[in-house]
C-alpha cells in the first residue's frame, strides 16, 4: 500500500510538473491567452462543491467589477504577469506548491481536518503547516477551524474567517403546492416525515460501500433507526458513494430514495421534499448542507462541525448537538418534527443565513484578501 501511495504522488508529481513546463514553453508564443485574469481560482474537476464555489465566487465578483477579473482551472495557469493564485482546498495546494514561481501570491482555503482523524490527515496537516510560509492568506469557513490553526501556530494576519457562501436565490423557502409536487414525484407519502442528507459519506467516487468515518455515516443511520421507532419517516439522499447508507437503511427496511444529480444546482429542488435535514459528521469545514437547509426553509439538527456553531443557534433557527450521541441527535430531531412553533425557526433561519449569500461573501473575500494580495503584487 506504501508502495501505492509513494507511485501515484510521484507520477501526480511529475504530472503537475509537465504542465508547468509544457505552459512556460507556450506562453513564449501565445502570451494573451494567458493573462487575461488576475486572479487564478483553482478547482477539482468533479462537479462537486468546491468547483461551484469558484463559479459562484467568478460570477459575483466578474459581475460586480464588469471585468474577467477571476477565471477558474483546474490547474494554475502560468503566465507572463503575476497573479493571484486561490487553491480551493489544501490539498490541491500541497500537490503544486514546490513546482510554482514564488513571485505570484497563493491563497488556499483550509476547510476541515485535524490530527485525530487518521495518520494520513495528521501527516498532511503537518506538510501543509510547513508550506504556510509561501501563503499570502489561509481562508476558513468556520472559527472553530480558525481557532484549530491559530492553536497550530498559523499567525493571525495571515488567517481569514469567511464562511461558504449560499445562493439565496436558488436556494429559497417555496409553496406548499410546489413541496406536494416534489414529494409525490419522488415517491414520499402526505404522512411521513421526510428526512435529508445529501452529502459524500462513502470512500473514493464510486459506490461508497466503505463509510468514510468523519462523515459520521454511522452515527447517521444509528440516529434514523431511532427516530423511525417513534415516527413513519422516509430518507433522501443525494450525493455520490452513499452505498454504506443505502445497505443499512435497506437492512432496517427504512423507505429512502437516492438521487444521482446531473449538476450541483438540481439539489435546490430537493431540499423542498424535506421536513428536516440532519448532519451527522465528525468533522466538517462547512458543511453547505447547514446554509442551504437554512436558506431553503428545512429545519436543521446539526453536530457541533464546521460552520454549525457559526450559523445555527439552538432553539431559535435548527438545533445542535454538543457531542456525537445518536440518541441525542434523535430526540432533538423529534422534538424538531413534532415542533408546532417550527415556522418561526425556519423564518428565523432564513432571515439569518442571509449573510452567507454568495454575493456578501465574495465581496468579503475581494475586501480582505483578493484586493490586498493585488495590491502587495502591483508594488
Amino acid at each position: 500500500m506504501i508502495i501505492s501511495i509513494l507511485k501515484n504522488n510521484f507520477f501526480r508529481y511529475l504530472k503537475n510538473y509537465l504542465i508547468i513546463i509544457i505552459q512556460k514553453i507556450k506562453v513564449k508564443f501565445n502570451s494573451e491567452r494567458f493573462d487575461k485574469g488576475k486572479i487564478n481560482f483553482v478547482t477539482e474537476k468533479e462537479d462537486w462543491s468546491i468547483r461551484w464555489d469558484g463559479e459562484y465566487i467568478k460570477s459575483s465578483i466578474n459581475k460586480s467589477s464588469k471585468d474577467d477579473l477571476v477565471f477558474l482551472s483546474n490547474f494554475p495557469v502560468i503566465g507572463l504577469d503575476k497573479k493571484v493564485f486561490h487553491f480551493g482546498s489544501q490539498y490541491m495546494w500541497l500537490d503544486w506548491q514546490k513546482i510554482l514561481p514564488k513571485e505570484n501570491k497563493y491563497i488556499v482555503s483550509f476547510f476541515h481536518g485535524k490530527p485525530e482523524d487518521s495518520p494520513e490527515v495528521k501527516k498532511h496537516i503537518e506538510d501543509f503547516l510547513l508550506s504556510r510560509n509561501s501563503l499570502f492568506k489561509i481562508i476558513t469557513a468556520s472559527s472553530l477551524v480558525y481557532k484549530r490553526l491559530l492553536k497550530w501556530g498559523v499567525e493571525e494576519t495571515k488567517l481569514s474567517l469567511i464562511p461558504i457562501g449560499v445562493d439565496t436565490n436558488l436556494f429559497n423557502i417555496t409553496s406548499d403546492k410546489f413541496k406536494a409536487q416534489v414529494r409525490s414525484k419522488l415517491g414520499f407519502r402526505k404522512d411521513e416525515f421526510v428526512i435529508g442528507s445529501f452529502q459524500k459519506d462513502g470512500i473514493g467516487w464510486d459506490k461508497g460501500d466503505k463509510p468514510k468515518y468523519i462523515k459520521g455515516p454511522d452515527l447517521f443511520i444509528k440516529t434514523i433507526e431511532l427516530i423511525a421507532k417513534e415516527l413513519k419517516i422516509a430518507v433522501l439522499l443525494t450525493g455520490p458513494a452513499r452505498g454504506f447508507v443505502k445497505r443499512e437503511l435497506a437492512k432496517r427496511n427504512i423507505k429512502f430514495r437516492h438521487i444521482y444529480l446531473d449538476s450541483y444546482i438540481e439539489i435546490s429542488k430537493y431540499y423542498q421534499a424535506l421536513d428536516l435535514y440532519i448532519v451527522s459528521s465528525r468533522e466538517e469545514g462547512g458543511p453547505k448542507a447547514i446554509v442551504e437547509s437554512m436558506a431553503s426553509g428545512v429545519p436543521i439538527v446539526s453536530t457541533n462541525v464546521g460552520m454549525a456553531n457559526d450559523f445555527i443557534v439552538n432553539d431559535h433557527n435548527g438545533s445542535i448537538i454538543k457531542d456525537f450521541d445518536p440518541r441525542k441527535i434523535a430526540k432533538k430531531s423529534i422534538e424538531m418534527l413534532m415542533d408546532p412553533n417550527k415556522e418561526n425557526k425556519i423564518r428565523n433561519a432564513r432571515k439569518d443565513v442571509i449573510r452567507a449569500d454568495w454575493n456578501n461573501i465574495s465581496k468579503l473575500l475581494w475586501n480582505e484578501v483578493y484586493m490586498p494580495a493585488i495590491k502587495e503584487l502591483e508594488n
